[in-house]
């Protein structure tokens, strides 16, 4: 996934959008079929001098299970990004810091990896379906959103059993 920038190179100060197609699969995620086919990536590089910062936002969609209630659910990410690259001669030549920047060689910027990281940060690790989900009953296992149950819920920690005499009138 390059941004071919030989344009933008002649035009110090200029800015050049851009917007990518891709798929989970091209960008190497782990389980591609819980993501959309479809993912949209937009934004612009920016060209600073000696330095062109790639800003922009990923759309995507994740198809998850709640982690309380077990349904199926969609997680619609909208992802903000923006890093910074450098020609990788340009850092040789004036000295700088190599490890502390990114860099990129010819007219093209690779922001495979950039997309990638900034997906994996975003995708929740326990989604929900809804603020207000009841998940499912620890006892019987029944779906609490849909049907109630009769269980009764009040466990008391047998570590603590004893207070409990304490709070009775006998």
């Amino acid at each position: 996934m390059k941004i071919n920038i030989s344009q933008l190179r002649k035009d110090a100060g200029g800015t050049q959008p851009f917007a990518i197609k891709t798929s989970a699969s091209e960008l190497g995620l782990d389980n591609p079929e819980a993501w959309d086919a479809n993912m949209m990536i937009e934004g612009c590089v920016i060209n600073k001098g000696m330095i062109y910062e790639v800003a922009g936002t990923i759309h995507a969609t994740m198809k998850e299970y709640c982690s309380l209630c077990l349904e199926d659910m969609s997680v619609i990410l909208d992802i903000p990004f923006s890093e910074e690259y450098r020609e990788a001669d340009c850092d040789e030549f004036h000295g700088n810091s190599v490890e502390n920047s990114n860099h990129f060689d010819g007219d093209e910027i690779d922001i495979i990896d950039l997309i990638r990281e900034n997906i994996l940060l975003a995708a929740p690790i326990k989604p929900v379906c809804s603020q207000s989900c009841r998940g499912l009953c620890p006892e019987c296992g029944i779906n609490l959103n849909i049907h109630t149950c009769s269980c009764i819920s009040t466990k008391i920690d047998p570590r603590l059993a004893v207070l409990e005499k304490l709070l009775s009138k006998d």
